[in-house]
């Protein structure tokens, strides 16, 4: 798959094996982007801010924001591409705070993060299961789904080390998070959680949708289904994926998989979707 494209939403793929500066000029979108970089010897200006990027390297710009590509060695240039509108994730039910990335920052700051920075979620691995998705179910909801997903592990990123706009790094927050990861597959419930973090589970969900845009439980149900979607990818039965990501019986997993993916789970063992971490 080279490009996807919806009213909302554009996701691409794009090789230039002798990049050159003269065609990589400084713009502007009316959107939101995602950058992810794959190869090359490239360096960004953002604002007039230059970054040096590296493989796995997430760049981020919201509307408005000026940039342009740097090239620095005469190397295969590979990365995607994901621009989308506000307004899509709102028409899916996602609060503006999951763009907070974007939007509490100066412009030019804080539009760079690592792989190390992403809480276990590898960008290239994302995007190219993204690709490979989308090349056989090409719809809204699938590449919605993907995009929110790395929006929600760089949210996260951009508080843990959040430091111009006065707010401390909080490890309150970081320990929620971590621990909902490390059980992300298990049987645990939102009184689990609030229990280990000694606070009422309406409290939990408030400090989460602040950080994420979302609330705990879609968080974990989300993640999971990629994790399904991943293992049904690779080969995997749909009710062994089903058993493995933590969900509690086949019909509620089947029903939130094909809501969110747009194609059941032996549906997508049928297309045999496959991609290369």
């Amino acid at each position: 798959m080279k490009k996807y494209k919806t009213e909302g939403l554009s996701f691409a793929h794009s090789i230039d094996e002798s990049p050159d500066n003269k065609s990589f000029r400084l713009h502007v979108h009316d959107d939101y982007e995602i950058l992810c970089v794959v190869s090359g010897g490239v360096g960004y200006i953002v604002e007039g801010k230059e970054y040096d990027l590296s493989r796995g390297s997430i760049m981020i710009m919201r509307r408005a924001e000026i940039h342009r590509l740097v090239v620095k060695k005469n190397e295969k240039y590979e990365r995607y591409i994901i621009n989308f509108s506000p307004e899509l994730l709102e028409k899916y039910g996602f609060d503006v705070s999951i763009l907070d990335a974007y939007n509490n920052r100066a412009l030019g700051e804080k539009n760079q993060y690592m792989p190390s920075d992403l809480s276990g979620l590898d960008p290239i691995g994302h995007m190219r299961q993204m690709a490979a998705v989308l090349d056989v179910t090409p719809n809204e909801s699938v590449a919605v789904a993907y995009t929110v997903a790395l929006l929600c592990s760089v949210n996260t990123a951009f508080y843990a080390k959040n430091t111009s706009l006065g707010k401390p790094r909080d490890v309150f927050e970081e320990r929620i998070v971590d621990y909902i990861n490390e059980h992300i597959l298990d049987d645990i419930s939102l009184s689990d959680i609030s229990e280990s973090m000694h606070i009422s589970v309406s409290q939990l969900n408030r400090v989460f949708n602040r950080m994420t845009g979302m609330s705990v439980y879609n968080y974990i149900v989300s993640k999971r289904l990629v994790y399904a979607q991943g293992m049904i990818s690779r080969g995997e039965s749909a009710i062994n994926a089903c058993q493995t990501c933590g969900f509690k019986d086949y019909s509620s997993f089947y029903r939130l998989y094909k809501k969110r993916f747009g194609t059941s789970p032996t549906g997508a063992q049928k297309k045999n979707i496959s991609f290369k971490a």
